[in-house]
């Protein structure tokens, strides 16, 4: 840090729920090669496409019930925050929440990305601040990337951070108009890639400062040491095709390469132009590319969600030393041996990148490490 007063952020706990379970089911599905998408039927659209359901959640898609069950299902996971009296801040990460109360209940629609937060705090009867963030497929990093902040400088002491949104009526209908879902399960960065699959989910994570982990007794699990924000501005949905905006994050992620990165959590949503945008900026910003794999081919798409469940999955890999597989790859489209694709591939350094980019050319990462 450039400033003695500043404190630095670690993560005390983190957790996950989606199509494939929690955190520990989660990641042995991936290890396994499993993936959650299944052939799900959502009400208004007129094809069925292979989705990443929480199946706990029953059939009430795009509600504020299943916003809530979620909700519910996600903060009960959490334990170190007990002793806290409720003093700590919330930044909620998210796209459309309870989308299609919209449809339902036009006049009063409850479960919208501007409640969730107290919808949480309330829950979780947490007197903190609250924040909604929400930056397309990118609110989840860019969320963190505040949190971290926060704490660096001093505004907020313990931040939970919480990535949500939900399979919808609304979002589906919405990707299916854009043609990019694709009619089987998505496969990231293969050669044949042809859409993306949606998916649901919840991830939770506890950035303190030190003093705090200390103060209450917190165990620390990692360490933050770099993230990055752009906005590449090239088009509403399509990303730039020389990765200039994610090179950038990375640019100030590693401070110019100074920071080695071990590995990389992807985008990797399995689009023909997103994935070819990532892995042109991974060759242009490294000689050695770091080795690099995508969870969507095993969970879907889960939007606000993506980046705090794919943070939790890259410090779950940071504990482990390996990235699992990229379920869905089989075959690469080009020179590709860093791509995990059937089998895991280990960290070639104690940290690892995790990145995002999300519609009208929002780009940010991550990177953790071991402390």
């Amino acid at each position: 840090m450039s400033d003695k007063n500043e404190q630095r952020p670690v993560i005390a706990e983190y957790h996950i729920l989606t199509a494939l379970g929690d955190l520990d089911a989660t990641w042995q599905g991936l290890m396994e090669g499993q993936s959650g998408l299944q052939p799900t039927e959502i009400p208004n659209v007129t094809t069925t496409y292979p989705a990443g359901r929480v199946a706990a959640l029953g059939d009430e898609y795009g509600s504020t019930r299943r916003l809530t069950d979620l909700l519910t299902m996600g903060l009960g996971n959490l334990s170190c925050l007990h002793s806290s009296s409720g003093k700590y801040d919330i930044i909620v990460a998210t796209t459309k929440g309870a989308a299609d109360e919209i449809l339902h209940n036009p006049d009063e629609p409850t479960g919208q990305p501007w409640d969730i937060a107290q919808m949480a705090a309330d829950i979780a009867r947490c007197s903190g601040r609250q924040q909604t963030i929400s930056a397309a497929c990118a609110s989840g990093t860019v969320a963190l990337i505040q949190a971290a902040k926060q704490i660096m400088t001093g505004r907020s002491e313990c931040v939970l951070v919480i990535g949500i949104d939900l399979l919808s009526s609304f979002v589906m209908a919405g990707f299916d108009s854009l043609k990019a879902l694709s009619p089987n399960p998505c496969k990231p960065f293969d050669k044949d890639r042809d859409g993306l699959s949606m998916g649901e989910g919840i991830g939770l994570i506890v950035i303190c400062s030190e003093t705090y982990a200390t103060k209450h007794k917190l165990q620390i699990l990692a360490g933050i040491e770099g993230w990055g924000v752009s906005c590449d501005a090239t088009h509403i949905t399509a990303p730039s095709r020389t990765g200039s905006g994610l090179i950038r994050v990375i640019e100030q992620a590693t401070q110019k390469g100074s920071i080695p990165v071990g590995a990389i959590n992807a985008h990797g949503t399995g689009t023909v132009y997103n994935d070819a945008m990532e892995m042109t900026a991974f060759k242009t910003f490294w000689d050695k590319q770091p080795p690099f794999h995508s969870i969507k081919g095993a969970i879907g798409h889960c939007l606000g969600a993506a980046g705090v469940i794919e943070a939790a999955i890259a410090l779950r890999s940071l504990e482990k030393g390996c990235i699992p597989p990229s379920i869905g790859y089989n075959t690469g489209d080009a020179p590709l041996e860093m791509v995990s694709g059937t089998s895991q591939l280990s960290l070639t350094a104690q940290t690892i990148l995790a990145c995002n980019s999300g519609f009208g050319g929002i780009n940010a990462g991550i990177i953790f490490s071991e402390l």
